[in-house]
């Protein structure tokens, strides 16, 4: 397939250069209906008086104009035949997903993440969270569960999880961010 589209493209070069190519590719082969096209609107025009200059002008005008607009396809051609067609591909919706910055969980976790450490008139809503995905993560990896086996998941567990896990905040103070930070590490470590 690609030796004969090879072979048209070396055989359409054989003919644009002996001069003998008809076609969509050949600017010779355009050159003599866009400047008749060209030379047909500016007499309309002309005629309904919206080129308003005297004859000799507006016939220079519209000549000057057949011309540039019948050498765009000629100049396109010698300059672009080394450009390589470029095909888009679209991504099938199904592999499409939107940015995480839309995503609203991950926002309203970025919001309690922030609020848990930097104010202290918030709740942590940031507790539950964790407890859910160290929860989680016991199940699936382990098949051990949190809240019916608490010896197992405590010999599994990292203990700054552990510790984390067993003493949930109970008033609005401020989260420190190292605490935070070695449970999160404890549950990526399950």
């Amino acid at each position: 397939m690609t030796f004969l589209r090879a072979r048209r493209a070396s055989r359409r070069s054989e003919l644009l250069r002996a001069g003998q190519a008809s076609g969509p590719g050949n600017p010779r082969s355009a050159f003599l209906p866009v400047a008749g096209v060209t030379l047909l609107m500016g007499a309309v025009l002309f005629y309904v008086g919206s080129l308003r200059y005297s004859i000799p002008e507006a016939v220079l005008a519209v000549l000057l104009g057949a011309l540039v607009l019948a050498l765009v396809p000629w100049a396109i051609s010698g300059t672009g035949s080394q450009a390589q067609r470029a095909f888009w591909v679209s991504t099938p919706r199904t592999e499409a997903a939107p940015p995480s910055a839309l995503d609203y969980r991950l926002v309203r976790l970025r919001r309690d993440l922030r609020d848990a450490v930097e104010r202290d008139d918030r709740s942590d809503e940031i507790y539950p969270v964790l407890r859910d995905l160290a929860a989680e993560r016991l199940r699936s990896t382990h098949g051990i569960d949190l809240d019916t086996e608490p010896e197992r998941a405590r010999e599994v567990a990292d203990p700054h999880l552990w510790h984390y896990l067993t003493h949930p905040p109970t008033d609005t103070r401020k989260r420190s961010r190292s605490s935070l930070h070695a449970a999160i590490e404890g549950i990526e470590k399950l």
